[in-house]
């Protein structure tokens, strides 16, 4: 008979972190701040961020009380809000208000745009004669 074995949380963690070859913001917390009408999100990374929910998409009409009650699902990748039934990805919030998470790859391709220009720029690519 096969023996399976129990993954525990930081094992899942890592194998799903190496697969993806850099690991995204988990929220390990989140909650709704009745006084400044935002949900504040605590990530795995130590950053903590806070946003205005009517102006995530598909949420402006909502009640500020139906915001209440949001949960961290999954790994920490989903915040779900129950009154509304509606979830949405960490990383797409993130990505939302801040702009692409790559970040990493436009400042390597910036990088190497910057060295080529002190070269002289791009090389001269060879043209045929017809």
């Amino acid at each position: 008979m096969a023996k399976f074995n129990v993954l525990d949380q930081a094992t899942f963690k890592r194998a799903v972190n190496a697969k993806r070859g850099r690991p995204l913001p988990r929220a390990v917390s989140a909650k709704f701040d009745v006084r400044s009408h935002r949900v504040i999100v605590r990530l795995d990374t130590g950053l903590d961020f806070s946003f205005d929910p009517r102006r995530a998409h598909g949420l402006a009409e909502a009640r500020t009380e139906d915001f209440g009650g949001v949960t961290v699902e999954g790994v920490g990748s989903t915040l779900r809000f129950p009154r509304l039934d509606a979830d949405y990805t960490v990383s797409r919030l993130l990505e939302e208000f801040l702009g692409p998470l790559d970040w990493s790859r436009r400042e390597a391709r910036a990088k190497a745009s910057r060295e080529n220009g002190k070269r002289g720029g791009r090389p001269k690519q060879a043209t045929a004669v017809g």
